[in-house]
């Protein structure tokens, strides 16, 4: 089950921790949040791209625990002033 998880960690800060099954590597060979990731839709927007359109948004499938500093922010909703009109 984790393994198909898995495949949503891509990306993620933490990603790091689920290759490290390699020789020589010491300590955790799986991310600690993957055991308990739950597979959610989230929306996505580039770090420094403004919230002000919905169009700067996309729908995707994640781990609750995903987290791209730098990269992406995960929104479990779109921002309330972009709500309004937009069927879910």
């Amino acid at each position: 089950m984790s393994e198909d998880k898995q495949q949503y960690c891509a990306g993620c800060r933490d990603d790091f921790y689920n290759h490290r099954d390699e020789p020589g590597f010491d300590g955790a060979t799986k991310c600690w949040s993957l055991k308990d990731a739950e597979v959610v839709t989230r929306y996505r927007i580039h770090w420094w791209t403004a919230p002000t359109n919905v169009s700067v948004f996309q729908k995707v499938k994640t781990l609750d625990c995903h987290h791209e500093p730098g990269q992406f922010a995960f929104f479990k909703e779109l921002p309330e002033h972009l709500r309004e009109g937009v069927s879910k």
